[in-house]
């Protein structure tokens, strides 16, 4: 059996496929009501410690928040980003945002469904942030790249976000959920003061943990493979 009840810490599955198909993004389903241990936390950063890192340094650093005054303070400036960058671009009909995010603009019923259900899902979370137990702020020390593409730019990035990953995967192993709540970037340096942290350390993400209701997720609907693959270049498909 890949799935067991347990105790604080530890993997109720331990299947690896099963673990990549299914750490979703979790949001509605996440447990507001039941305390998540900081040893349980500890444990998934120290795992996600072993991801691979740009020039073998760990330029990144994790501020986990279990303190109600303030998650409160952080879901507030989370409250902002969303009517800012979401709700008032929307009601406008500014034209990036609703070709990004608008149901309308999507293809066909089931994909217009699709993104309803999601921004429902990330509004139900938006107006309950400061009740999950634990906000994990995810900061790069590295200097910010001069130029938002490029070696420098992926560098940057790809030197925080597979150690994110990786402790979003081990969180789906030990029963919990999580989601990437990059909005935070948009009021980087408030939630830095809001935190008191280091002015070299840059919020890139929020990463919301609680323990979810039920273990059981669902690998998510995808296209074929081919439609995202080739080799050799772009004309080559199996």
């Amino acid at each position: 059996m890949s799935e067991s009840h347990h105790a604080a810490g530890g993997p109720v599955i331990t299947d690896i496929d099963q673990v990549l198909t299914t750490t979703r993004a979790v949001r509605r389903r996440l447990d507001l009501d039941r305390p998540v241990p900081r040893e349980v936390v500890e444990e998934c950063l120290a795992l996600a410690q072993q991801a691979p890192m740009g020039s073998n340094l760990e330029h990144w650093r994790f501020v986990a928040v279990d303190d109600d005054v303030l998650k409160e303070r952080v879901a507030a400036l989370y409250r902002d980003i969303w009517h800012e960058t979401v709700v008032a671009p929307l009601a406008s009909g500014e034209e990036a945002t609703t070709t990004r995010l608008a149901p309308s603009t999507r293809p066909d019923d089931a994909t217009r469904h699709r993104q309803e259900r999601v921004l429902g899902s990330v509004e139900h979370l938006v107006h309950r942030l400061e009740r999950v137990p634990v906000l994990v702020v995810a900061c790069s020390v590295k200097p910010l790249p001069s130029e938002i593409v490029g070696g420098t730019a992926s560098g940057y990035y790809g030197s925080i976000f597979p150690a994110v990953w990786s402790f979003q995967l081990a969180l789906r192993s030990r029963g919990l959920g999580s989601v990437l709540a990059t909005a935070l970037a948009h009021r980087a340096e408030e939630v830095r003061d809001v935190l008191g942290l280091p002015a070299a350390w840059r919020p890139i993400t929020l990463v919301p943990v609680a323990y979810t209701r039920g273990l059981t997720f669902a690998p998510a609907a995808r296209g074929p493979l081919h439609d995202v693959v080739s080799w050799n270049g772009s004309g080559e498909q199996r």
